[in-house]
């Protein structure tokens, strides 16, 4: 896996009491609501943290957080376009055949 890095150009983000951020793309003109946790993972996806950074990044707030979790985050992300560096999964992953 790559190591993420969240898009932070063109975006409004407002911080709200609950803990979820609200981010507005004004490029694309679309908003988003985060949830706390994926709010964490935006805000330490820096593009230097592997997964494992992130996830101990991350656990210092959401106790509840493991490498499962924060791929959740991250593909959340992705598909709200808020990360510039995509996770990417290992070389050595195999495609799920059906």
């Amino acid at each position: 896996m790559s190591n993420p890095r969240a898009h932070r150009d063109g975006l409004r983000a407002k911080q709200l009491a609950d803990g979820r951020l609200a981010v507005y793309d004004e490029h694309a003109q679309q908003g988003h609501l985060l949830t706390p946790l994926s709010a964490a993972v935006f805000h330490v996806a820096d593009g230097t943290r592997t997964l494992t950074d992130l996830t101990t990044a991350v656990a210092r707030t959401h106790p509840e957080a493991d490498t499962a979790v924060i791929r959740l985050a991250l593909a959340e992300l992705q598909t709200a376009h808020l990360l510039d560096t995509p996770p990417e999964e290992p070389n050595n992953a195999s495609p799920v055949s059906g």
